[in-house]
């Protein structure tokens, strides 16, 4: 079976939900991809990053302890597999590094393919996709419990992560995105009774 097919299934079969599955892991590649555009990044490296980043908070990998950041856990959970799948060895540590630095809360990591995949994994945080990714968690997330919830989230990602995205290319379209989440909240607002009626 052709390797990208296997990471594939290893995401289908993860029990993830689709905010965090397999569409989300094939924007985060696309995107870095485009904003990564006249670079030349490790295309295997960027790929397998992409589709493992969040593995360690997918009910197959999670753990119990809450305590532990996912991205430790999905660093874990990729090394694990990639030796099982005889990843090669040389390659093996970027994608790692990737993996481990993905979150906005974290330095970005030290290869191109790293930098790339925390700026589109920032990205698709808010803007269009964003909210949509909110709103589908509502009532199955511990911090997104209401939709007043998912409209305080969305206001703190329009206003914090802009200020995360560490590329030219990823700054020009965190503004545009910033402004999609904006004029949104700004619409339900309105049609709210500033709130009220949500």
């Amino acid at each position: 079976m052709d390797f990208r097919q296997e990471l594939i299934d290893i995401v289908g079969q993860s029990g993830a939900h689709p905010a965090w599955g397999l569409n989300h892991c094939f924007r985060v590649y696309h995107l870095a991809k485009e904003l990564s555009a006249g670079l030349t990044l490790d295309d295997e490296v960027l790929y397998t990053a992409a589709m493992l980043h969040d593995t360690g908070k997918y009910p197959v990998y999670a753990l119990k302890n809450k305590n532990m950041d996912h991205t430790l856990r999905s660093k874990g959970v990729t090394s694990n597999i990639l030796q099982q799948k005889l990843f090669s060895p040389i390659k093996l540590p970027a994608v790692l590094d990737a993996v481990e630095n993905h979150m906005y809360y974290s330095e970005p990591g030290r290869s191109d393919e790293a930098v790339y995949l925390r700026d589109s994994d920032i990205l698709d945080n808010f803007g269009n996709i964003g909210l949509m990714r909110l709103f589908s968690l509502v009532g199955q997330d511990e911090l997104i419990l209401t939709p007043e919830n998912a409209v305080d989230r969305a206001r703190l990602f329009a206003d914090a992560l802009p200020h995360k995205v560490s590329t030219k290319a990823g700054k020009r379209l965190a503004v545009k995105r910033r402004e999609e989440t904006l004029r949104f909240l700004g619409g339900i607002k309105r049609q709210t009774a500033e709130f009220a009626w949500l």
